[in-house]
């Protein structure tokens, strides 16, 4: 039986990387969302000058500064406190990927599972997410492959288990 074994620690730079390309590949935020906010906000200052200043104008303002603040957070700063603050994600993972299970260790962890957790294996320039649901994936960097001959096996063997294949 052909396994692909895995050891590798995140750095908090590759995480939130990989956490911000995720945001922006399953669409929770779009690469466009900075300009369209940039264009509001500009516009209700505008509003705001022309009207004098009017309540509705300041309300408009504000709730535009708001929805800035909320996307702000949830790109820049969420990924990084979820690093910091998940422990997990300091520690040394070990994954063996066989066409039957995954086996999946750290210091505090040690499971076996079955594919059928994961739907979709997204690939990026330097990533591989297994996706379990929206939010929840498991993230492989692509840097852990000792040779060519191993990620091909890999991909064959998750290839071969979920459903979905996509590019990002």
């Amino acid at each position: 039986m052909e396994t692909v074994e895995l050891r590798f620690q995140y750095t908090q730079s590759e995480y939130i990387r990989a956490e911000r390309q995720y945001l922006i590949s399953s669409k929770i935020i779009h690469k466009y969302d900075i300009a369209l906010v940039a264009v509001f906000l500009l516009l209700s200052v505008v509003y705001m000058l022309f009207t004098s200043f009017s309540i509705f104008s300041i309300l408009i303002f504000g709730l535009i500064i708001v929805v800035t603040a909320l996307g702000s957070y949830l790109y820049i700063l969420m990924p990084i406190l979820k690093f910091k603050q998940t422990a997990k994600y300091h520690e040394e993972y070990t994954l063996v990927f066989s066409k039957e299970t995954i086996e999946f260790k750290t210091q505090s962890i040690e499971s076996e599972m079955k594919w059928d957790i994961y739907s979709a294996l997204w690939e990026s320039h330097d990533f591989y997410y297994l996706i379990q649901a929206p939010r929840i994936y498991t993230l492989i960097p692509k840097r852990v492959f000792k040779d060519l001959n191993e990620k091909r096996l890999f991909e064959e063997i998750v290839q071969s288990r979920v459903k979905t294949t996509k590019h990002v």
